[in-house]
């Protein structure tokens, strides 16, 4: 019997089900395959393919790319390390409901209701019974205790074993034909605490991604599905439970208590056998094999089919692979519920990009509205306000048809009264382009005599900097600074006069402290540590200072074990990890990491040689090292992978092209952005990335000014490089750089409230810093050209 669903849902409107327990499948009314959102070449094929699809790498074409891209290049493969633990939690949701189990196992007395597949996946007695084929089968006993057989059917749902004794377990193990079951029991970590929780953990996230390989190679195999789903053609023959447990979407359909649902075939009148691959194979896999053009329909796919673990994947993906043409094709989907995580930051891109976005062949299309939008935003961050006039003035010339109302309301969104005279003079020479009258141009400039108002972004993160070496209030010498400022505002006014508008935290405790380390934990907490409290040697520092959003004032917390300053703080795994460093002027290689929990700082693995005043960033759940001084001063090109789990900790890789102390160094966008410092040569002003997938460096625009001894940090998608000093001439800076990346250049968003330098910066989550009642300080006002 064959069940004809009515699946592909509007955009707007989504299939929504009551999360995972529900009994009931909503359907849609199918729409048109030209949705708007749709951005995607049809995949092209023969109409029919008996049996089991090949398992598809990448079933999807993705058309020519906008961005230049080369489309001969490898997909790249994107897995969800949560769907393993979701595919198994949602089994066991399904063997304590009793729903789709096909085989029952007598032990001690005791029935015990399983899926076959599931268990198929741990041993070779279930798979020889998938092998004998699908339905219910006669019950059978199986000759171990209750208990070592319950121990190895919560492996087979959970990954890790139930209370047995050891010898219950391999005699289970040994009757189920399990050896991962044998092996757990042989290996099940001793002792007690954290430290066997943790390993628990990780052992139990490896053996459920086995589990899924496991199930994965019995479905490419064909080996005990129970199901045929036939799409366009297509049959897929699948095992139920298994597409149940990987896919909200089956799930729903599968469990909707229809008589349909449970014969042996469906057939999908409206999805896409070149959608249906692709949730078979995620509900199958976890994984998603594609580049930018393709993760969209992979996500909308995943949207309209209901895939959370998939849209959550691609969001994640597309998120770090945002460009000007990937930002225009997701303007369709901007309505789409679930996909707001992804807008968001392409909405950003967007103001923060829109020169290099207007140069993209697809920005004509985009509608005059959504531009409007764009143009009419404090939040649009151009160098210059001409900038935005000529994304105007392209988006009209491509679009000549334009009625010049139409045209008036746009261009009134550019803010005239913001520009310079040498960018009035600039528009003029410009013009507008044809049909549009130059008494047009002159109108809305003359609208605009009055200086238009400024442009404001305030982020939704908190930048902070904390301390540092600076000057006295009347500048007659340095002093090591207390004071913590945070940025609310950065404000752009006529031409290029930007300022940062800056709001106090509670001051360090006297007298300062600069060359030390700041990071924080979970957004809400700032741990400070180390550095110097003054300018000798022996002015070194152990303590460690925590300030959170619930106290007003700073908390003394377990000091170092040795004291250290020109040295970075990093939170890795959720400690804190502090890196090499210098103490009474001698370099050190030790490290040693702080667990929270325990208010307590313990040895870990030592760097491979004594370094100081060098970098450390983490990039996608992994920390590298970079550059500083030598032990024997020398300065360092070196880029280190560093685990601190392994025996040999360090793997060195691909070094800078330039040897740097003293600099910059952080994540952004899948990548580690290197600047500044000071080399061989004194005041570097170069810039250069770090690939990971390629292992090499690649040289950027330079920074505008010197900054030796620069605070860091990734703020709204951008760099942020903030005071530091100059070596040739010692003067003390107090400018703030940004780099955009999409752009490649770099621009001046204001000055610190003071010149500073040898100080850390962190970002917080705004909460924990706006409840704080302390008004913006007297410096808010100051310019930057």
């Amino acid at each position: 019997m064959q069940l004809r669903l009515n699946l592909q849902p509007n955009l707007n409107s989504g299939i929504r089900f009551q999360g995972r327990n529900s009994s009931s499948l909503q359907c849609l009314v199918s729409q048109s395959d030209s949705q708007v959102g749709r951005v995607y070449c049809l995949f092209r094929a023969s109409s029919s393919l008996p049996g089991n699809l090949p398992f598809p790498a990448s079933s999807l074409e993705t058309g020519k790319e906008q961005d230049g891209s080369d489309d001969s290049a490898e997909p790249e493969m994107l897995c969800s390390v949560e769907h393993p633990s979701q595919f198994f939690a949602e089994a066991q949701r399904l063997r304590e409901q009793k729903l789709l189990l096909d085989e029952e196992v007598s032990v001690g007395g005791q029935v015990y209701g399983v899926h076959r597949v599931i268990l198929a996946a741990i041993s070779s007695l279930f798979q020889g019974r998938l092998l004998d084929g699908g339905g219910q089968q006669p019950r059978f006993s199986l000759d171990v205790t209750r208990r070592g057989w319950e121990a190895a059917l919560t492996f087979a749902y959970e990954g890790v074993l139930g209370p047995a004794t050891q010898d219950e377990v391999l005699a289970a193990a040994e009757a189920l034909g399990a050896p991962r079951v044998k092996n757990a029991a042989q290996l099940r970590p001793e002792g007690l605490g954290k430290a066997r929780e943790d390993e628990e953990k990780l052992s139990q996230a490896e053996e459920l991604r086995e589990s899924l390989h496991s199930i994965e190679r019995l479905y490419r195999e064909g080996i005990g599905c129970d199901l045929e789903l036939e799409a366009e053609g297509y049959r897929l023959r699948v095992h139920r439970v298994a597409l149940a447990c990987g896919s909200e979407f089956f799930g729903a359909m599968l469990l909707s208590g229809m008589r349909e649902s449970q014969g042996t075939k469906v057939s999908l009148r409206t999805i896409s056998s070149q959608d249906l691959r692709f949730l078979v194979s995620f509900a199958y896999s976890g994984v998603v094999r594609e580049r930018w053009p393709g993760l969209l329909r992979v996500a909308q796919a995943a949207l309209q089919y209901q895939s959370s673990s998939c849209l959550d994947l691609c969001q994640r993906a597309l998120a770090q692979s945002l460009c000007p043409a990937l930002c225009l094709a997701l303007f369709p989907m901007v309505e789409a519920p679930g996909l707001e995580k992804v807008w968001g930051k392409a909405h950003h891109y967007l103001l923060t990009h829109l020169p290099a976005v207007a140069l993209c062949p697809a920005f004509p299309a985009l509608p005059a509205t959504c531009l409007a939008e764009l143009l009419d935003s404090d939040e649009l961050h151009v160098q210059e306000e001409f900038e935005a006039f000529m994304a105007a003035r392209r988006w009209l010339a491509a679009n000549p048809e334009t009625q010049e109302s139409e045209a008036k309301a746009l261009l009134r969104c550019v803010r005239f009264g913001r520009m310079s005279t040498r960018e009035l003079r600039k528009v003029r020479a410009a013009g507008l382009p044809p049909p549009l009258s130059a008494e047009l141009l002159y109108q809305l400039m003359v609208e605009a005599e009055i200086p238009g108002q400024e442009r404001c972004r305030e982020p939704d993160q908190a930048l902070v900097v904390i301390g540092g070496d600076g000057l006295r209030p009347n500048m007659d010498r340095r002093q090591p600074s207390c004071k913590v400022w945070w940025a609310r505002a950065f404000h752009c006014g006529m031409g290029l006069v930007r300022t940062v508008e800056w709001c106090r935290l509670p001051d360090l405790p006297a007298p300062g402290r600069f060359r030390h380390g700041a990071a924080s934990l979970t957004g809400s907490e700032l741990y400070v540590c180390g550095g110097q409290d003054y300018y000798s040697h022996s002015n070194t520092l152990a303590s460690t200072l925590r300030w959170s959003s619930s106290q007003e004032g700073w908390e003394e917390m377990a000091p170092l074990c040795q004291a250290r300053s020109f040295f970075p703080l990093v939170v890795f795994d959720g400690q804190l990890y502090a890196l090499g460093g210098r103490d009474n002027g001698v370099a050190l290689n030790s490290v040693e990491t702080y667990i929270p929990e325990l208010n307590v700082w313990r040895p870990a693995p030592a760097l491979p040689v004594p370094c100081f005043a060098h970098a450390a960033a983490i990039l996608e759940g992994r920390l590298y090292v970079s550059g500083g001084y030598s032990g024997t001063g020398h300065f360092l090109d070196s880029l280190m992978l560093y685990d601190p789990k392994l025996e040999k900790p360090e793997t060195l890789l691909s070094p800078m092209g330039v040897a740097r102390a003293s600099h910059v160094m952080a994540a952004l966008g899948g990548r580690l952005y290197v600047a500044g410092g000071i080399g061989d040569t004194g005041d570097l002003l170069s810039f250069e990335v770090y690939e990971p997938k390629t292992d090499s460096w690649t040289h950027l625009a330079p920074l505008p000014s010197s900054h030796v001894g620069a605070a860091g940090a990734v703020l709204q998608g951008e760099l942020l490089i903030l005071g530091g000093y100059s070596h040739r001439t010692y003067a003390i800076s107090h400018l703030v750089h940004a780099y955009c990346p999409g752009l490649n250049r770099w621009l001046c968003l204001g000055t610190l409230p003071r010149p500073r330098a040898e100080m850390p910066a962190c970002v917080l989550t705004l909460p924990s810093v706006r409840h704080i009642a302390l008004v913006p300080t007297q410096h808010q006002n100051k310019p930057a050209g």
